[in-house]
Formats: structure tokens, C-alpha cells, sequence
């Protein structure tokens, strides 16, 4: 079970991001968010059958970012984003027993609204590309979500629709990046979203999140600056 002092973290996110907002070296912007999510899943009663995971879902989301530096080579982040994570299923639909038997491709979806608190550290520069390694620690707050094979008559064969009402609605991961910067403007990240907690746990299933997660972000006071 997640802590109940999930909701004070989120708290302090958002201090923070206030805290941001009255400094004068404040870089801030907008960003967009690409998601190839999935999800892996264990019995732990059966730890000889290892690890698993769904097919991978393309999802999308967006929000806020706001930047001050810490050293010449390092600054802190904030961001604050609604995004969509999930994982995709091929399902072989159908009555037991007769059929007949069709394929389907599932969309199951979780929505989320989500803050992430991230170092970056400068490792190359040159006039208009920087080059930065970053470690966010994201906390979520689970909105909502849609799991399509969760109807008659395949419910009965998917692990997760025995757990509908476990899902989570707090959960922290560790998101390690990559990123470029062009221009001071337009920043191109690339990371790896996984969750520490599970996302559900049950006796007999742990499922944790596994994304990984292309970001875009526009620096809003660089961009009008470049226009004037």
C-alpha cells in the first residue's frame, strides 16, 4: 500500500513550483509529453515464473515546467503535467466453450496528473546546443483509467480485471533522462519512466509501470525573446 503522505508530497511539489514562480533567474515554459508505456507483472507466489509485460501503447500528455539554476552547471525542475499511461493488449476474444474467436487489440489506459522534481546536470556546450543527464522523481495521482478487457466474455481470462477496485491512486517513480537544448529555447528529452511502488498489488499480482517517455518543452521567455 502506498503512504498516505503521498498527498503531502504533491503538496510540497507544488510549494515549490510557487517558490519558482517568484524568482527572477526563472526560466519557464510548456511541455509536451510522448509516452511508449507498458506495464510488467509477477506472481509472487510463483517467483519461478520471473517477470512479464504487456505490449507497448503510445500515449501522449502535456503541462508546465519551471527551471532555476543551482550552479553554473546544474539546475532544478519542476514539472507539473497531465499525462496518460498504459499498455496495449492482443486478445483473443470469445465465448468458451463454442467461439467463435476473434482478435481484438485493447487500449488500457490510466490518466494521471503528475509532478516531477528533477536535477540536470550540464555535461557538454557549445554556442546554441547543451547537453544535460537528468534524475526526476515523479509523483502521480491516478485521475482515472479504461481497461477495454475488462467486459464479458473475456474479463475472466486477464489477471488485472480480478483487481479493478486496487489500483493505486498515489504512486512515485524514478525518471533517469537524457536531454538537448537548442537555442536555450527548445529542450528534447528522452528518459525512462519506472515505478518504485507498485501501481497494484495484490497476493498473488504486482504490476509496476515500465515507459519509456520522449518529452518536448518551449521556453516561453527565450522563445518571445528571439521574436522581439
Amino acid at each position: 500500500m502506498i503512504s498516505a503522505q503521498n498527498p503531502l508530497l504533491f503538496i510540497l511539489f507544488l510549494t515549490f513550483f510557487s517558490t519558482f514562480s517568484h524568482s527572477q533567474t526563472l526560466d519557464y515554459g510548456l511541455v509536451f509529453i510522448w509516452n511508449n508505456s507498458t506495464q510488467t507483472y509477477n506472481d509472487p507466489t510463483i517467483p519461478e515464473d520471473g517477470t512479464s509485460q504487456w505490449n507497448y501503447l503510445g500515449t501522449f500528455g502535456g503541462g508546465a515546467y519551471a527551471t532555476k539554476a543551482i550552479s553554473l552547471r546544474t539546475a532544478a525542475q519542476l514539472d507539473i503535467n497531465y499525462q496518460q499511461k498504459g499498455y496495449k493488449e492482443i486478445a483473443q476474444v470469445g465465448f468458451i466453450p463454442g467461439g467463435p474467436f476473434s482478435e481484438m487489440n485493447l487500449r488500457n489506459t490510466f490518466n494521471y496528473l503528475s509532478a516531477d522534481l528533477a536535477i540536470k546536470h550540464l555535461l557538454f556546450h557549445s554556442p546554441s546546443i547543451g547537453t544535460y543527464i537528468g534524475l526526476a522523481v515523479e509523483y502521480s495521482y491516478l485521475l482515472n483509467y479504461d481497461i477495454e478487457s475488462d467486459f464479458f466474455p473475456i474479463n475472466n481470462f486477464y489477471p488485472v480485471n480480478a483487481y479493478q477496485d486496487k489500483w493505486e491512486k498515489h504512486n512515485i517513480s524514478l525518471v533517469p533522462s537524457i536531454s538537448l537544448t537548442i537555442d536555450q529555447a527548445i529542450t528534447l528529452l528522452f528518459g525512462f519512466n519506472r515505478s518504485l511502488p507498485p501501481v497494484l498489488k495484490a497476493e498473488n499480482l504486482v504490476v509496476k509501470d515500465w515507459i519509456w517517455t520522449v518529452r518536448g518543452s518551449i521556453s516561453i521567455p527565450s522563445f518571445f525573446h528571439k521574436k522581439e
